[in-house]
């Protein structure tokens, strides 16, 4: 005797939340203890360069991350910027020059941001990265610049340095498209 057919649909279904209940939300929102309320992603997105001439197999890495920053109802918008290197920069003495401009090429159309140093009265930093920072910038920009990025078919990142030297950096990991989250979360 056969036996009726039955869908797996809800078992897929279960198995699919189930999946999903054990993964980290993808927009992490904190309340600071200075009562500032940061939005992030969970992860940056990292873009990285080979510098072989200072030894084989190391690379410059610069993490990015969009931040929403709300002080009692007045949003600010920015990226973070983490820059680190495979390589102790100073004891090979080549301390990189300092970052001034980032540039993000959003479908081969360039976005000029100025970066200065990551002054914000928060209590720790928005992202974590895996390598050592040498520098933690910031770039202010709007919700409609962190939208264009996430919705961009490519994405490349270009590093200007105070005497105008250009480091190119490629994508390593991480998403983009992610960042249309950010502005979403309340």
């Amino acid at each position: 005797m056969r036996r009726p057919h039955r869908s797996i649909a809800p078992l897929a279904a279960l198995i699919g939340l189930t999946a999903c209940a054990g993964q980290p939300p993808p927009v992490h929102s904190r309340l600071d203890a200075s009562g500032i309320t940061v939005v992030t992603l969970v992860d940056p997105l990292v873009v990285a360069r080979p510098v072989a001439d200072l030894a084989a197999g190391t690379r410059d890495y610069a993490y990015l991350g969009p931040v929403e920053v709300n002080r009692m109802g007045e949003l600010s918008y920015f990226l973070w910027v983490g820059l680190a290197s495979t390589i102790d920069r100073e004891r090979v003495n080549a301390v990189p020059e300092a970052a001034e401009t980032l540039v993000v090429i959003v479908d081969q159309q360039p976005m000029t941001l100025a970066l200065e140093i990551w002054q914000h009265d928060l209590e720790s930093p928005p992202y974590a990265a895996a390598a050592p920072l040498y520098a933690t910038l910031s770039a202010r920009t709007t919700l409609d610049q962190i939208r264009r990025i996430a919705a961009a078919a490519s994405v490349e990142i270009h590093i200007v340095s105070t005497t105008g030297a250009v480091r190119r950096y490629r994508h390593w990991q991480g998403v983009w498209p992610a960042w249309s989250l950010i502005g979403d979360a309340r």
